[in-house]
């Protein structure tokens, strides 16, 4: 009896050992399961971010385009009759004036004409006035008198004819320009289908491109332009754009553009090549870093920072320029986007700004 009773008080002494090891081990099983629902419970930590504002930029568009220079004016010279050519009163390059003699074919027939429609004139005129004079006396019958006035006007008709006949033999500088290569001598025998020499106007040069049509809305005259030819690399020439042509080349899809550069010191020629440059304006876009884009599934987006949370904001891409990319989005102009620290966020996820970069500084790095 005394053994039983022994053993019962050894357990019994027991017993309370015993259920403060249950409960600790109880306590320790239900631990993990306690640890995660406070941790699903308790508010992430906010990321630490670096942000720039998106800013309207315009949509400007630059285009290197070839031309083609040429005069302000520019003709070749051919007579306007057969004849021997008899001089030639310029030399290649020389700069002349409207008017000034250029070649001179043989005239002595013309000449001889003129002198004797003068003389027909001269005769004519006396006749008249002799007629005239003796008006309303009777002396002399009416009809006579209105026939030596004809006379006389036909003899001044002549007399113009054979001048003009006499003036076809010289060919002049319709405007003031610069001449190029005589292309006759003296004695060559020359028709109207022969080219004497050209004529140009390059006091100031234009300079002919085309501009692809997607861009006809942005053009207009007036727009500066920069052209540079290869002969002079550092010393681009700025000029303006004069006309824009009515028509659009169905082959090409081009419209012809021709602008006008100032050649005062006569360095350019008619034919050069030329490197166009032209600056078109366009809208207002939303735009952002490079940084700050970001890709997935669903295509381009941004994180914004709203309400010191990250939201993802959908974007479509329009352009990049010099490290900024044009968007369309649902974005406003002046929010904040991230443009580092974009590895941990998530929807919804707190943001703390720890810095904020100009947007031009962002997107050049």
């Amino acid at each position: 009896m005394v053994f039983f009773s022994a053993r019962g008080d050894q357990r019994n002494r027991c017993q309370p050992l015993l259920a403060c090891v249950f409960a600790v081990l109880t306590g320790l099983v239900g631990s993990p399961s306690a640890a995660a629902q406070t941790a699903t419970t308790r508010p992430a930590d906010a990321v630490p971010v670096i942000v720039a504002a998106s800013t309207e930029t315009q949509n400007r568009i630059t285009l290197e385009l070839p031309g083609s220079g040429l005069a302000q004016r520019s003709v070749t010279l051919f007579p306007l009759v057969e004849g021997e050519v008899d001089g030639v009163a310029f030399r290649t390059g020389q700069q002349v004036k409207a008017g000034e003699l250029l070649v001179q074919l043989n005239n002595r027939a013309e000449q001889l004409t003129v002198a004797l429609a003068q003389a027909q004139l001269q005769t004519a005129s006396l006749l008249a006035s002799r007629l005239e004079a003796t008006a309303g006396t009777g002396a002399v019958p009416e009809i006579e008198v209105e026939q030596a006035v004809a006379a006389q006007r036909t003899a001044e008709i002549g007399l113009q004819q054979a001048r003009q006949a006499l003036s076809e033999r010289s060919v002049r500088a319709p405007f003031a320009g610069v001449v190029g290569i005589a292309e006759v001598q003296i004695g060559d025998r020359v028709s109207p289908t022969t080219a004497l020499t050209t004529l140009d106007d390059r006091r100031q040069l234009v300079v002919a491109f085309d501009v692809p049509e997607a861009y006809i809305g942005r053009l207009r005259p007036g727009l500066a332009i920069t052209a540079t030819h290869p002969a002079y690399p550092d010393q681009p020439v700025k000029g303006r754009v004069s006309e824009i042509d009515s028509q659009i080349d169905a082959t090409l899809r081009t419209v012809r553009v021709r602008a006008t550069l100032p050649n005062a010191d006569d360095r350019l020629r008619t034919g050069m090549s030329f490197g166009v440059r032209l600056d078109l304006a366009g809208d207002l876009r939303l735009s952002v870093p490079e940084l700050a884009l970001q890709f997935g599934r669903q295509g381009a987006y941004v994180w914004a920072v709203r309400g010191g949370k990250a939201e993802a904001v959908p974007a479509r891409v329009v352009r990049r320029i010099g490290g900024m990319v044009l968007i369309e989005g649902a974005l406003r102009s002046g929010e904040p986007v991230v443009v580092e620290g974009v590895q941990r966020l998530r929807a919804g996820r707190a943001v703390r700004v720890v810095g904020e970069r100009p947007a031009a500084v962002t997107g050049s790095s």
